[in-house]
C-alpha cells in the first residue's frame, strides 16, 4: 500500500475507534450497565466511591489522563467477612491515537465518576434468589480507567498530540489492594476475584497477586466472566502493532503489553516461564496465563463469544462461528481444565458479559448454582458445557 493509502485507512480506522468506544463509554458512563442479571424488584443499595488521591501522588494510580485511580465500594450485612471484588472491563487500547481518545471517557478518566453508583444485579445483587451464594457480602467494584487490565507500570509518559497520557493500571490495583486492608480484608473468610471482559482478563491475569496478598486462611477463588479471549491473528486482518482493526486483536495486545511495560504487572510465574524464550508478551493472553495460575478459577464464558466474533475474527460466518466454539471450548479444556482445581461454565448463547440468570441451565443449573456447587465442592462436577452449535436461539433468555 502506498503511505497516503495506508494514512488515509488509519485516520478513517481511528474514527471507527473512537465511534466504538465512544460507545462502550456511554454504556460505561454508570458503574454498570443493565447486562449483569435480569430485575429481581430488589432496591440495592448504592456503592460509595474511593478515590485513590494519595497512592495518584505518591505511586503513580493515576488513569490515562492522570486523575486518581478509584474503585466503588458497597458494605455487606453486619459480621460477614466475604468479599466479591470485581474488575471493571471495557476493552483496551491498541494504539496511541486510542488511549488518547479513552483518556477523554470514563474508561480513562476518573474526573467525572459521581460520588455514589447503583453496582447492578446479578452478581451484585442483594437479592439471595438472584444471587444465592454472594447477596451479603461486601462488594468492590474496580474502575478502569488504564486500558490495560490494570497490569500497566511505565514510569515515562506517552505523548500524543501534546497531550501526556499515563500508562500505570498496575499501581491502581496495588493501590487498591493496599486501601482494602484499611477495611478488614485481612480478617477474609472468603474472596471472590472476578470481572467481566478485560475485567475478566483481569481476573486471570492478577488472581494470584490477590492471594498473595490475603491470609493464607482465606478462601480464594476467581471468577473471570468473558475474560478467556483466544491468541488469534486472523491473516486477512494481519497489520504492524499499534493499529486498531477487527481480526488483530493478536496484535493489538502485544501492543498493549509492550507499551504498558507490563511485564512486572501480570502472572509471574507466566513471565519466568516465558523469559528465556523472550516471548513473555503471551502473558498478557489468558490461555496462555491459565497454566501457571495456582489459584483455583471458575470460568463464565460463552463459546460464541459476541466480542471475539467481531475483534478475533474478521469476518463472520455460521462455520466459522462454530470453529470459534471448538477453538474457545478445546483451549479452555487444555489450558485451564487440564487442572482439577478449576471449573467452568461454558455456554453456547452469542453474548459477551454478565448474563447471569439469564442462561438456560446446564445440567440443571444456571450459572450462580454452578458457581456455589463447585466453591463449596457440593459436587464433583466443574465442567458444565452446552454443547450446542452456532446460532442458538434457545440457550439464553
Amino acid at each position: 500500500r502506498s503511505p497516503i493509502v495506508r494514512k488515509s485507512m488509519r485516520a478513517v480506522l481511528t474514527l471507527l475507534a473512537a465511534a466504538a468506544l465512544a460507545a462502550t463509554a456511554a454504556a460505561a458512563s454508570g458503574v454498570c450497565n443493565a447486562h449483569f442479571g435480569p430485575a429481581t424488584g430488589v432496591a440495592d443499595e448504592d456503592a460509595t466511591a474511593v478515590f485513590l488521591t494519595d497512592a495518584a501522588k505518591s505511586d503513580g494510580a493515576v488513569c490515562l489522563d492522570g486523575t486518581p485511580g478509584a474503585y466503588y465500594f458497597r458494605p455487606g450485612l453486619p459480621g460477614v467477612n466475604k468479599w466479591y471484588i470485581h474488575h471493571q472491563g471495557g476493552g483496551w487500547c491498541e494504539s496511541p491515537e486510542d488511549c488518547l481518545g479513552r483518556s477523554k471517557t470514563n474508561l480513562g478518566s476518573s474526573s467525572k465518576y459521581p460520588a455514589k453508583a447503583s453496582l447492578g444485579g446479578g452478581y451484585f445483587s442483594q437479592d439471595p434468589k438472584e444471587n444465592p451464594m454472594m447477596a451479603t457480602w461486601n462488594m468492590v467494584f474496580i474502575r478502569y480507567c488504564d486500558g490495560g487490565s490494570f497490569s500497566g507500570s511505565n514510569f515515562t509518559t506517552l505523548n500524543v498530540d501534546g497531550t501526556r497520557l499515563y500508562l500505570r493500571g498496575h499501581h491502581i490495583l496495588q493501590a487498591v489492594m493496599a486501601d482494602l486492608q484499611t477495611r478488614d480484608i485481612g480478617k477474609a473468610t472468603d474472596v471472590v476475584i472476578s470481572g467481566c471482559s478485560a475485567g475478566g482478563l483481569a481476573t486471570y491475569l492478577h488472581v494470584d497477586e490477590w492471594r498473595s496478598q490475603l491470609s493464607q486462611a482465606t478462601k480464594v477463588v476467581g471468577l473471570p466472566d468473558s475474560g478467556f479471549f483466544l491468541d488469534v491473528e486472523d491473516p486477512i486482518a494481519s497489520e504492524q502493532l499499534g493499529e486498531t482493526t477487527p481480526g488483530n486483536y493478536h496484535d493489538g495486545l502485544r501492543w498493549v503489553f509492550q507499551a504498558q511495560n507490563a511485564s512486572s504487572g501480570v502472572n509471574q510465574d507466566c513471565i519466568e516461564a516465558h523469559r528465556s524464550t523472550g516471548d513473555t508478551w503471551m502473558c498478557m493472553f489468558a490461555e496462555h496465563t491459565a497454566p501457571h495460575i495456582k489459584t483455583p478459577v471458575f470460568a463464565l464464558q460463552s463459546k460464541y463469544d459476541s466480542w471475539q466474533s467481531d475483534h478475533v475474527l474478521s469476518t463472520k460466518t455460521d462455520a466459522m462461528m462454530n470453529a470459534l466454539g471448538a477453538n474457545i471450548t478445546s483451549r479452555l479444556q487444555a489450558n485451564l481444565l487440564s487442572n482439577p482445581h478449576n471449573g467452568a461454565f461454558l455456554d453456547g448463547c452469542y453474548h459477551h458479559c454478565g448474563r447471569w440468570g439469564e442462561i438456560l441451565p446446564i445440567d440443571g443449573d444456571e450459572q450462580s448454582t454452578a458457581f456455589l456447587k463447585f466453591y463449596y465442592g457440593i459436587t464433583e462436577q466443574t465442567f458444565w458445557n452446552q454443547d450446542v452449535t452456532y446460532p442458538c436461539d434457545k440457550c439464553c433468555i
